[in-house]
């Protein structure tokens, strides 16, 4: 049985060796043309190459935006989207100022520098919500042409600290071709509301269509007034100023 044989300059060493029983066949790992990132693991393909990658979720990128700072395009993230992840998860407590948008929602751009999309992104959405307490339960459905992805409504009031907070699952902003379109699933755990009553969970979800836009590398979150019957909600609709934290995820492959 051989072994490859490190020696440190204090006289300890550190050994490379076979397996204790015989392999099948004579078997050739390919180490990686470079080191990975922190935290990473080697995975092999089957074929003995080996390649770095991470598990689980790794964080991308974080927004915490006091009251004092809300404006509408407070929440912007650039550049958060790759190749590396066809799938992210955000988790966010996000709310507006005193003003009455109402429909919770997010918007993609391309390149960084803190635009959007506004034009060829036809957006279609719907979402469930069940009253706390209650055997009520809704549905809306979101349409628009502007690339606004309507995801969940409706806080009410323009009262500030009013907004949703939860979680959302993105799927392949980055490559999203001919064949399939981004897509925004969303949970709402909690809204806020002016009495006890109005308390709501949702389940919403907004996809764009498929090859209108690719590498889709921002996203924006934001309130706005939204339309919650299907009619359409263009780049000319109101925005609320908000502010609340978001946090993304990048889930391993």
């Amino acid at each position: 049985m051989s072994n490859i044989k490190l020696v440190h300059s204090g006289g300890n060493s550190v050994s490379l060796t076979t397996p204790t029983s015989n392999p099948a066949s004579n078997i050739t790992f390919k180490l990686p043309q470079s080191d990975g990132s922190a935290n990473q693991v080697l995975q092999t393909d089957g074929n003995g190459n080996l390649s770095w990658v991470s598990l689980g979720m790794t964080k991308l990128a974080s927004l915490e935006i006091a009251e004092g700072s809300a404006s509408t395009t407070a929440l912007h993230f650039n550049n958060v989207f790759s190749s590396t992840y066809s799938d992210y998860m955000a988790y966010f407590d996000i709310r507006k100022t005193a003003v009455s948008p109402n429909v919770f929602c997010c918007q993609f751009g391309k390149g960084g520098g803190g635009s959007v999309i506004t034009s060829n992104f036809y957006a279609r959405g719907t979402s469930n919500h069940q009253q706390v307490g209650t055997s009520g339960m809704g549905q809306q459905y979101y349409v628009s042409s502007d690339g606004i992805f309507q995801l969940n409504g409706t806080v009410d009031g323009s009262t500030n600290g009013y907004g949703f907070k939860g979680f959302a699952h993105i799927i392949d902003p980055f490559n999203n071709n001919t064949s399939n379109g981004v897509c925004v699933n969303t949970t709402i755990m909690m809204q806020y509301h002016t009495t006890n009553a109005n308390k709501w969970r949702e389940d919403g979800g907004c996809m764009g269509d498929h090859g209108e836009q690719s590498n889709l590398t921002d996203i924006r979150w934001g309130i706005v007034a939204g339309n919650n019957s299907g009619s359409n909600i263009t780049s000319s609709a109101t925005f609320a100023p908000v502010y609340g934290r978001c946090t993304i995820y990048g889930v391993a492959k």
